[in-house]
């Protein structure tokens, strides 16, 4: 298979692979792995076994760099529901909307730091190991830690400069005009990296033009993540924007059955079908309101109580925002959220409901004149 044809098939499985696996997870953080890194693996080791062997060994890096951000937002009181490993780096996935910008200077910042210092533990290695593949495969480890942290130091989203200069602008300016500037930087390198690459591919040199070939595709992802993070934040902050003074007590449902949650197992049938409720919420003391998983078949013939089978939902106050409130709800399988007014059950907040209510209400509004 020449290299332009495997570019063309990596291009197709690209567009197609979207999602990503759990494979673990570490301090209580579920990781999970992007399908197109699983696919670069395979494809780096189609060319060559060494360098299936670095990508995984930078793997390992990439998993240290977010585990950094990580512990860094965990140790300022910040829940992280999981770290998502990608081709061109990885994203620590917070719930929190409303981070002080000294703190997510601290998280941002954590992970360009550990790259480098990774970087320079490796030059030390290379320093002290004889000539070899092992003094070969330290070496890029050394070069591509010190240009994983160098490259999330550039002020633009999704990297963690981005949220570096987000920060910074915060502090003289509101959160949302700070993360529209920071998005207009970001478009403007996003197009240099674009420019950069047809001119590098169109201007004779003395590369070939298999390498070319390989830069155009490795570049094109690198576009494919910047520009998907950047849409990203830019579509977050809008809606929060566009829904400020929306509460979720707004949008409460109460399509739901409430149980006791020493209730037996074989009371969980007759409450639906006598409720007509797909949806059980339980009262678990000291811990809140939970769900009950009435799709794992192996867990309900073992359990005997539905305290044995619940999980853990968001409980949040009604007056929290809309917007916050969706993405409290995106962090657990559900995507529901028990809206609690002191111990009391007022209702419940669903995923669907909650996006469908913000795309309407946002509808309704006039358009906000674009950010300059």
């Amino acid at each position: 298979m020449t290299v332009r044809a495997l570019i063309s098939l990596f291009l197709e499985i690209m567009v197609m692979a979207d999602g990503s696996i759990k494979i673990g997870s570490i301090f209580g953080i579920d990781i999970e792995l992007n399908w197109l890194f699983i696919l670069l693996i395979l494809f780096f080791i189609y060319l060559s076994p060494l360098l299936g062997l670095i990508w995984i060994l930078l793997f390992v890096c990439v998993l240290v760099h977010e585990l950094s951000h990580s512990v860094t937002a965990l140790r300022n009181g910040i829940k992280v529901s999981k770290i998502i490993l990608l081709p061109i780096g990885g994203a620590s996935i917070i719930d929190d909307l409303n981070i002080d910008p000294a703190v997510e200077l601290n998280i941002a910042i954590a992970g360009p730091i550990m790259s480098m210092f990774l970087g320079s533990m490796f030059g030390i290695l290379v320093a002290v190991t004889p000539p070899g593949l092992i003094t070969y495969i330290v070496q890029y480890l050394f070069l591509i830690n010190i240009l994983l942290g160098l490259f999330n130091l550039i002020p633009a989203f999704p990297m963690d400069g981005g949220r570096v200069l987000r920060s910074y602008l915060q502090r003289r300016s509101g959160f949302y005009e700070a993360t529209m500037k920071t998005v207009k930087i970001s478009k403007y390198f996003l197009w240099l990296i674009v420019i950069g690459t047809l001119v590098f591919v169109a201007v004779p040199s003395r590369y070939s033009l298999g390498y070319k070939e390989l830069t155009l595709l490795w570049d094109m992802i690198i576009v494919f993540f910047i520009y998907s993070g950047m849409k990203a934040e830019e579509n977050a902050v809008t809606l929060r924007e566009n829904a400020k003074g929306i509460t979720v007590a707004d949008a409460l449902s109460h399509d739901y059955a409430l149980m006791d949650y020493n209730a037996d197992i074989s009371e969980l049938y007759n409450t639906i079908r006598r409720k007509k409720e797909h949806l059980v919420l339980i009262k678990i003391p000291n811990r809140g309101f939970a769900a009950i998983n009435l799709f794992d078949k192996q867990a309900i013939s073992k359990a005997r109580k539905l305290k044995d089978i619940a999980v853990q939902i968001p409980n949040l106050p009604p007056s929290m925002n809309i917007v916050d409130v969706l993405s409290k709800t995106e962090g657990n399988a559900f995507r529901i959220a028990a809206i609690v007014k002191g111990s009391r059950l007022m209702g419940i907040a669903t995923g669907s409901h909650l996006a469908a209510l913000i795309t309407l209400h946002v509808a309704r509004k006039p358009k906000r004149k674009a950010f300059k």
